[in-house]
């Protein structure tokens, strides 16, 4: 019981007033007069009353032994809690995680569907997040290609990215061929795709799948990797070529091509960006592009003439904006008419034209794949009645005559046969490369040319000369210079005899130092003084070209043509004597200078006299 409960005859305890110790209550114990029960033990002498109480000494700590329990208790709880953290952080730091946090997937082309564990992640790149880690079934199609089905481990050290060369199908009519001879065929085939301008924008039966084709059995056969450079570089130049007569839809696809299949190539990528800027920056035109399209495709103009048809500015227009309406209805409007065309002929038994006709439509729509199945079987029904004519001198005959009668465009496909079955001699090559030249395909005429053998006939000195030609018509007038010298030294030929050949060199040569030493247009800052009782002056640019002098004031302008104008220098003033009328200009005096020898250089290079 508590000391407050006992009567109070058994002492004044309970009821004394505070003696100084801190805590005291009078009617509670302070915690340094702790109260216990006793219980009484039997047999003891002192034996207690059960349950009396006593009040312990103030000094003497109420119960050590459950104190310091307590104390043990708290510092085990403690450490305990302390080893459970410690053991957490360590996991934390040490646990491997259970996902990766992405995983790139690149295909050689790209474009072809990706899988894992039969999940479609679409078309290659693909870019895949949180993957978890573990092992995966990875499968890769893409049509004209084989398929990749392989196993990946995926964790944290997986090289990133994975990328994968895909290889084309070898055609059927290769499969019963050894390595070596299916290697020979392939090389054949590459070069005769190279001289077309068949680089690769459309793939099959394209130079670079023939070289793939080669490099599926060979990895490092030097002619596959000449050939894929070859390609890269050509494919370079057309697109320059391309920017440089405007045509910047051409150029894109080109560059698409050289990124998807040549994707280490910086300087493509670095050009297509570039080229994407131009684009981008050109936005507002697309409606006037697709105004002219729309007034092309009225009047029939649907691919020609080439910078001015439905398909030119359509395709222009798309190459700026994707996402025109207007601009790919014209267009696929031109590719439904010119494929009437080519089935209108096929029909009635022309087989050749409407053949050419399909693959020049496959070349302006490399993406729609029901061309490249109509041309199978335009082609198969061609080789059907072809196989009846198996000749390749009947051929080469009457692809010689063709030629000789000047019907060039038919002349082709004639020697193009005879060429392709063994019976590529000087003279039928060089007819060939000389009747794409005047059929206007420059690229296919130079490859041919090239091809013709390195020896006295008249053939390959007019080959030389001719290469000259074509690099002039390209604007290449050194490489046309070194061409027509050396055809020249070799002789000349039927077709460029040496007086030819030197009236080219002297005309290309005579162009270039007169390009070299025409004047540079000169433009100064000078200050009109209007002269009279007033005074007064305004400033303004005064300019000297080919055209004249001319004066653009605030207040007045002046011109005059080349013819009479004279120039006279005083201190820091300069009179300008325009025909029927005399300027005085203050500037100062060596700007003065400059502007008379200009003046002197125009008059010498444009008076009538000089010309």
């Amino acid at each position: 019981m508590l000391l407050g409960d006992h009567d109070s005859g058994q002492g004044q305890a309970g009821t004394r007033e505070s003696d100084g110790v801190d805590g005291y209550s009078a009617v509670n114990p302070t915690p340094a007069e702790t109260v216990r029960e006793t219980p009484s033990v039997a047999g003891s002498e002192d034996t207690w009353p059960a349950h009396q109480t006593e009040i312990a000494p103030t000094d003497i700590p109420a119960n050590p032994s459950k104190t310091g329990t307590r104390w043990r208790l708290l510092a085990g709880v403690s450490a305990l809690v302390l080893t459970v953290l410690t053991i957490a952080a360590v996991y934390l730091l040490t646990k491997r995680p259970s996902t990766v946090d992405q995983l790139v997937i690149l295909t050689v082309p790209s474009g072809a569907e990706v899988k894992l564990d039969s999940k479609d992640y679409g078309h290659s790149p693909v870019k895949l997040e949180q993957l978890s880690i573990g092992t995966y079934t990875l499968s890769i199609t893409k049509e004209g290609f084989e398929p990749i089905v392989v196993q990946v481990t995926i964790s944290e050290s997986l090289p990133q990215p994975l990328e994968y060369k895909l290889r084309p199908v070898p055609p059927s009519e290769s499969a019963d061929l050894s390595p070596e001879e299916a290697i020979k065929q392939y090389q054949q085939q590459a070069e005769d795709a190279f001289a077309q301008g068949l680089y690769g924008m459309i793939y099959e039966g394209s130079a670079l799948n023939y070289a793939d084709l080669i490099r599926g059995l060979e990895p490092l056969n030097p002619f596959a990797l000449d050939m894929a450079e070859r390609i890269r570089k050509a494919a370079h130049q057309s697109a320059q070529a391309a920017i440089s007569r405007g045509d910047l839809a051409r150029a894109q696809e080109i560059y698409n091509f050289l990124t998807e299949y040549y994707p280490k190539d910086e300087e493509a990528r670095t050009a297509a960006a570039k080229l994407e800027s131009q684009l981008a920056a050109r936005r507002g035109e697309v409606r006037g592009l697709v105004r002219k399209a729309d007034e092309a495709l009225q009047v029939g103009n649907l691919i020609e003439p080439k910078g001015a048809s439905a398909y030119y500015y359509s395709n222009q227009a798309l190459a700026i904006n994707r996402q025109d309406a207007d601009a790919r209805r014209v267009r696929n409007q031109v590719k439904e008419k010119l494929t009437a065309q080519s089935e209108h002929a096929f029909a009635h038994g022309d087989s050749e034209p409407a053949i050419k006709q399909l693959e020049q439509i496959m070349q302006l729509f490399p993406e729609d794949k029901q061309l490249r199945t109509r041309l199978r079987e335009m082609t198969a029904g061609r080789n059907t009645e072809a196989a009846k004519a198996t000749d390749p001198n009947a051929h080469r005959v009457r692809g010689l005559e063709l030629y000789r009668n000047q019907d060039y465009a038919t002349a082709i496909p004639e020697l193009q046969f005879a060429v392709l079955n063994g019976l590529g001699r000087p003279e039928v090559v060089f007819a060939l490369a000389r009747s794409y030249m005047k059929t206007g395909e420059l690229d296919k005429a130079a490859s041919y040319f090239r091809k013709v053998p390195e020896s006295g006939d008249d053939s390959y000195r007019s080959s030389i000369a001719a290469l000259g030609e074509i690099s002039l018509q390209q604007g290449e007038t050194a490489t046309a210079v070194e061409n027509f010298k050396e055809a020249r030294r070799l002789g000349g030929s039927t077709l460029y005899t040496i007086a030819s050949l030197d009236d080219k060199i002297e005309k290309i040569e005579r162009r270039e130092r007169d390009k070299a030493a025409e004047p540079t247009p000169l433009t100064i800052q000078v200050r009109h003084l209007h002269g009279g009782l007033l005074g007064g002056s305004c400033a303004g640019p005064l300019t000297v070209n080919s055209t004249g002098v001319r004066f653009d004031g605030a207040e007045h302008q002046f011109s005059a043509n080349l013819i009479g104008v004279g120039v006279r220098i005083t201190k820091d003033e300069m009179t300008v004597q325009f025909q029927s009328n005399s300027q005085k200009f203050k500037v100062a005096r060596s700007e003065a200078e400059r502007f008379r020898e200009a003046l002197a250089r125009f008059q010498q290079v444009y008076s009538p006299s000089s010309k």
